[in-house]
């Protein structure tokens, strides 16, 4: 029944076509601002045009066009305008043809927006971030990373500061900035927007927006560099629907338009997260997926006496105003009003959650001279304080404002217009919502979208269907006892720490199973890896998902360090369309934070000699190919789905090598741009210069040292290299040698790619090349 119920959800599919697009153009660098319940999407203006297009959804998938919102003359080629609300005012930032940065301004978001400032300067993609304490950052593309800009106001910009942690080693662009259970998140985009292989990186940190920052393992974490669907980047992060997931909004690459410019299309998926760790529900291409989940309850619009779904109640001199629905014990809140008039000494508008009846009930208040949000519990008809914080002197309560309420793991979190003020330890049972205010009619507030869903902190991540191909974080298995879990299980175990922030889930014993959602993309055979502690004893795991079963072995590993591991356990058949994927331990026990799906039919083929698929300029010597020492040069050659198997090569230096070249093992996500990294793909770099043989692995411009071996290399010498990789295990042989003269375990692999040899300004022969099982 759970499995037809999801078959019976609306769909849509990326890349989205909307009405009214750019001709000759799309939709390139998206921003959706979420506001009153509702979302508007703004892009890139095509290069010879004046204005901005917007577009306005309640679900993320049905965009109605609302046409242009300015039509101001410096608006001509307007790149990546994004938008933010701010006490009654929308504010627009954008770089018309990259050419500096202009503000405009708005009361609405569908405009019309004028300009307010003159040619700010700064590079392009600019966007704006504002912290819990009501400070704006500001943040922009460049060569060396991503720069900030401390904003006093509106319109007036501090110096840069360079954020160097966020940085894809060239042209580092489309940043933004949010916030997220106490922790910055910084996304961003490289290198050039015609690359395949234009990606999206996020970086996080705990103590500020200017950083310091670190960046993740699994990243960069939006890539594809498909020919049918590349060229992924320039996002922005949008609250979804339900009031507790998060969305990324993406552009793919289509090429080029006919007067130049690139044309792109609008792609939306969405964000999960484990503890530090954030990931994406794709990138899914042509897959039809669930739409977003909404609230549990909410209108558009509460009118006392009207608005069905609520009623009104007196309570002495207050007016309470309270759904019939009732939340469960974690929820997430949002309340949308503006007070009708200030013109009393003192306005109160406050928010009405765990209501159960008049004398029991919490709620929030705003008081409009104090400027203070204050927490009260009603015990008994007793009214209680519970907790208070400032909101910003400038706060007009006629205009919009926003509180969000979350209540999750005994504690309660008041957030107001995005910005997290109060926090309190205690746990409180579900209830009614709704808003309490003075009963004088003049005091009576607007009351807007309001609404209410029974997930918070992200245990909407649980329930949600994951996309195959695609990563499983372990601990996002479904809700409930003996449906997402076994019963000799608790639930506790969401939360055993990992080594990277992230959280890990337990099976300690036989019989232990933990069951998913997923969804295939298309049938087929598929790998899987799973990142997960070794064991001292060998463990059997089942996997099965509907109709398909298969069991896995786990060989026993050296524990003593107790390293996390990426290893790859097998393939698996799989069925296309839902399914419930159920792991459970057969014998022994698993430790694991993910599980990984990718395309792994394997269709191996034999490859004798040079590949095909070249960059650069390699000259057909003597059944051989040959590069000069002015060019990079690399070529691919194979699948992404092989995954052990042996490379040999016959090579020779007409000269003396001042630089290295060599084999590539296990490579993905390769692409070609002049604009970008060298190495643009992620994959393994046996590599050989005048002091050896050295072992890299390679991630689009980061190259992290394995292993080194001294070697003695001459001109005109030929030599054979030999790689074999098995599972984790890579080896490298060196003129036939019986034994091999480098041998790594690498506990974080590189599970499965092609092959292919790089040249890196070498002047070099390959004689034979060959790769077999």
């Amino acid at each position: 029944m759970e499995l037809e119920r999801w078959r019976q959800v609306p769909t849509y599919s990326n890349p989205m076509e909307l009405a009214e697009e750019w001709e000759d153009y799309g939709i390139g660098d998206p921003f959706v601002l979420r506001y009153n319940g509702m979302y508007y999407l703004y892009c890139s203006t095509q290069d010879d045009q004046i204005g901005v297009k917007a577009w306005s959804s309640a679900d993320l998938v049905n965009w109605k066009p609302e046409g242009l919102v300015t039509e101001e003359l410096i608006t001509k080629g307007a790149y990546a305008p994004e938008v933010v609300y701010w006490n009654g005012y929308f504010y627009m930032y954008t770089s018309p043809g990259g050419g500096g940065h202009y503000v405009l301004r708005s009361q609405s978001p569908t405009g019309p927006f004028t300009v307010q400032t003159d040619n700010l300067g700064m590079s392009i993609d600019g966007s704006v971030f504002i912290d819990d304490d009501g400070k704006w950052y500001f943040t922009h593309a460049s060569g060396r990373g991503i720069l900030a800009n401390e904003m006093s106001d509106p319109y007036t910009f501090g110096p840069d500061k360079l954020i160097p942690e966020a940085y894809l080693q060239h042209w580092t662009e489309g940043s933004s900035i949010w916030k997220r259970e106490g922790k910055y998140l910084i996304t961003y985009t490289g290198n050039h927007v015609f690359s395949t292989g234009y990606r999206i990186q996020y970086s996080i940190s705990d103590q500020g927006p200017l950083g310091p920052y670190r960046t993740l393992e699994n990243n960069p974490f939006v890539i594809s560099t498909d020919y049918k669907f590349n060229g992924l980047g320039h996002s922005s992060t949008v609250l979804g629907p339900d009031l507790d997931s998060y969305y990324l909004v993406y552009h793919n690459l289509e090429g080029a338009s006919t007067s130049g410019p690139p044309v792109r299309k609008l792609n939306i998926d969405r964000l999960q997260f484990n503890g530090d760790r954030m990931s994406l529900l794709g990138p899914t291409f042509a897959m039809a997926r669930p739409v977003a989940k909404m609230p549990d309850f909410s209108a558009k619009e509460v009118v006392p006496g009207s608005t069905v779904g609520w009623k009104q109640e007196q309570l002495r001199d207050k007016t309470i105003v309270v759904s019939d629905s009732t939340t469960e014990q974690a929820f997430t809140a949002e309340y949308n009003f503006h007070a009708l008039s200030t013109d009393e000494s003192s306005t109160h508008i406050g928010v009405v959650f765990a209501y159960e009846n008049e004398r029991n009930f919490m709620f929030t208040d705003v008081d409009s001279q104090s400027h203070e949000l204050i927490v009260q519990l009603v015990n008994e008809g007793k009214i209680v304080l519970v907790g208070k914080a400032q909101i910003p002197k400038e706060t007009d309560l006629t205009k919009l404002h926003t509180i969000r309420v979350i209540s999750v793991n005994g504690k309660i979190r008041v957030y107001w217009d995005n910005m997290h003020k109060l926090e309190v330890d205690r746990q409180i049972a579900g209830g009614k919502m709704g808003y309490i205010y003075a009963s004088a009619s003049k005091s009576a507030p607007a009351m807007l979208f309001t609404g209410y869903s029974n997930d918070a902190g992200g245990s909407s991540d649980y329930e949600t269907v994951k996309p195959v191909p695609g990563s499983i974080e372990a601990v996002h298995y479904l809700k409930d006892k003996n449906r997402g879990y076994s019963d000799s299980l608790a639930n506790e175990h969401r939360g055993i720490a990992a080594d990277d922030g992230s959280m890990a889930a337990v099976l300690p014993k036989t019989g232990d199973w933990l069951q998913y959602p997923i969804q295939v993309k298309q049938a087929g055979n598929y790998g899987i890896d799973l990142d997960m502690l070794p064991s001292d004893a060998e463990t059997t795991i089942e996997i099965a998902a509907g109709a398909e079963k298969q069991r896995f072995i786990v060989p026993k590993r050296n524990k003593a360090d107790q390293a996390w591991e990426r290893t790859r356990i097998g393939s698996m058949a799989l069925k296309e369309g839902y399914a419930n994927l159920k792991i459970k331990v057969v014998q022994g026990s698993l430790s694991f934070k993910t599980m990984t799906f990718y395309p792994g039919d394997e269709a191996f083929s034999p490859i004798d000699n040079v590949p095909k698929g070249m960059v650069g300029m390699w000259i057909p010597v003597d059944g051989g190919y040959e590069t000069r020492s002015h060019e990079y040069i690399k070529t691919f050659a194979g699948s992404e789905d092989w995954t052990d198997y042996r490379m040999d090569a016959e090579f020779h230096f007409p000269t003396m090598p001042t630089s290295d070249a060599g084999l590539l093992i296990r490579s993905v996500h390769e692409s070609y741009y002049p604009h970008q990294v060298q190495d643009a793909f992620t994959g393994y770099y046996a590599s050989v210069n005048q002091d050896g043989l050295t072992l890299k692995k390679v991630n689009y411009g980061k190259q992290e040292i394995l292993k080194t071996v001294p070697l003695t290399i001459q001109k005109d010498t030929n030599y054979q290299i030999n790689v074999q990789v098995t599972g984790n295990r890579i080896r490298v042989y060196w003129n036939g040698s019986k034994d091999p003269v480098l041998d790594y375990q690498d506990p974080r692999a590189y599970t499965h790619g092609k092959i292919g040899l790089l040249s890196n300004h070498s002047d070099i022969i390959f004689h034979k090349v060959s790769v077999s099982k």
